[in-house]
């Protein structure tokens, strides 16, 4: 590696690569905001997150060249691993997003508000508990053991609620806050609150429940790797499309009944591998394979389900 990488280091990466990373999510942000801000259609608003769902993926992608060339190909190859499994996880999120907006009865311009400031607060809450996690690892021998059992007993808890027929619903927590915000209701009726304000309650919703998957979500991408850049951005940029993804997906979502079966595999093989890590350690190419074929294998299994009764 030219000895110019090296210098100026942050965090066991190049500075030029932290300043480039948060570049191009300042670049990605703006395009965003500015795409979805209108009062469009909601076929428009779909038309124009597709699009910026693939710049958003396409960006994370070539993403991983850089990384790969700044730091090392298996780098590289642990940045496209993190970022599979936090996307995938990601999408688990979009399921209590849905009903949230329901509760909430947040027509399409609140939801992108909403998402807009959620995203927004992930990205300083995805930092900190990254960076805390790293950490912990490094200095505590025994929380290997403690991550790779929180992401078992989260994989059980997927299949437990797949087996469970009706409604997708918020975890309890999440249902427990949106009843301490019941003043919503009262914000929405004073014409001089400002939209912030009304929407406040929310946000904070949303804010919670990217804080509960994200102790889920935050321990299997440390598990692919420990290096603080690669963990932050794989992490950040599959965050960052979920705002785009919800509107691209969210009316397919219904059709992905068994995503959750391959996402409990996911997170079976990863909390095994962290668990084990002392022992075993398999190539970091091999938990990409494991990724991309559980969410291959996942969809295509739903997609062969019949469709749901109210759409026959």
């Amino acid at each position: 590696m030219p000895s110019g990488l090296v210098a100026g280091t942050v965090a066991g990466a190049p500075l030029w690569l932290w300043i480039a990373f948060h570049a191009l999510v300042l670049c990605l942000l703006i395009a965003d905001f500015l795409l979805t801000r209108d009062a469009v259609p909601r076929k428009t608003v779909e038309r124009r997150s597709f699009w910026l769902t693939g710049c958003w993926v396409a960006a994370a992608l070539l993403f991983a060249l850089v990384v790969g060339r700044a730091l090392s190909p298996a780098d590289g190859i642990a940045y496209l691993t993190g970022y599979g499994i936090e996307e995938a996880l990601s999408i688990d999120n979009l399921f209590v997003f849905v009903v949230l907006f329901r509760l909430f009865r947040l027509d399409s311009a609140d939801q992108r508000r909403v998402l807009f400031y959620g995203v927004l607060g992930a990205i300083v809450l995805r930092g900190a508990m990254i960076f805390a996690g790293i950490a912990l690892l490094d200095n505590v021998r025994w929380m290997n053991f403690l991550f790779g059992a929180v992401l078992l007993l989260t994989a059980w808890h997927l299949i437990r609620e797949s087996r469970r027929e009706g409604e997708e619903q918020p975890p309890r927590a999440i249902r427990w806050l949106v009843r301490r915000l019941s003043a919503r209701d009262q914000y929405a009726a004073e014409p001089s609150s400002t939209a912030l304000l009304r929407l406040l309650p929310a946000i904070l919703a949303i804010e919670a429940t990217d804080a509960l998957f994200a102790t889920d979500s935050v321990p299997a991408v440390l598990a692919v790797t420990h290096h603080p850049f690669v963990a932050y951005a794989s992490n950040i940029l599959a965050v960052l499309g979920l705002r785009s993804l919800y509107f691209t997906v969210a009316a397919a979502l219904a059709r992905l009944s068994r995503l959750h079966y391959g996402l409990a595999a996911i997170l079976i093989f990863i909390g095994g591998k962290m668990m084990l890590a002392k022992i075993w350690e398999p190539p970091v190419w091999a938990s990409l394979a494991v990724v991309a074929a559980c969410l291959g294998l996942s969809a295509a299994w739903s997609l062969l389900q019949p469709a749901p009764l109210e759409n026959q």
